[in-house]
């Protein structure tokens, strides 16, 4: 009583696959690993929940931070940034000219996004006189990206190491 093997139908003779498909497209579970495309008037609530942090800046952007309701992670890619179709797309409204660059670790619900300062709102395009800075920035971060990628190589081969063997 209550097991499938003691049901006088057969297991192969159950066709669960159109309720499984239809149950995880009503809670947005991605099938074969695509996300299903939200409805509009989910992406209207979700514009609605979404909270965009005041700008702040360093010497070349300006940046912040956009909250999203966890809900909507199943609709992002996973393992990249978004463009600016994409966000746009997903119910996140900004002027032109911001880049999704990061995802803060710690909650993957706040998404980091930057432009070059005196950036165009309405065109998105940055300054002329910008340029050699974000390249310069660009730069800068590379090499910092190679320095971390040593240094875990490094702790890596430490931990494979037996102690006692740290030269």
């Amino acid at each position: 009583k209550g097991s499938f093997a003691a049901m006088s139908v057969p297991m192969e003779d159950i066709d669960v696959e159109p309720d499984l498909a239809m149950a995880m497209e009503a809670f947005g579970i991605p099938q074969n690993g695509v996300p299903a495309e939200p409805s509009a008037a989910q992406v209207s609530a979700w514009t609605e929940e979404t909270d965009y942090s005041e700008k702040y800046c360093d010497d070349v952007y300006e940046y912040r931070r956009v909250t999203v309701p966890r809900a909507m992670l199943h609709v992002f890619p996973q393992g990249r940034c978004m463009t600016e179709g994409e966000w746009r797309a997903h119910g996140i409204t900004m002027s032109r000219g911001w880049q999704h660059y990061d995802q803060h670790q710690p909650e993957a619900n706040v998404l980091l996004f930057r432009r070059v300062l005196g950036t165009d709102p309405k065109t998105g395009l940055p300054p002329p006189e910008m340029a050699e800075k974000v390249k310069q920035r660009e730069c800068y971060i590379a090499e910092l990206e190679q320095m971390r990628q040593r240094v875990l190589l490094e702790q890596a081969r430490r931990r494979e190491m037996p102690t006692g063997e740290f030269s």
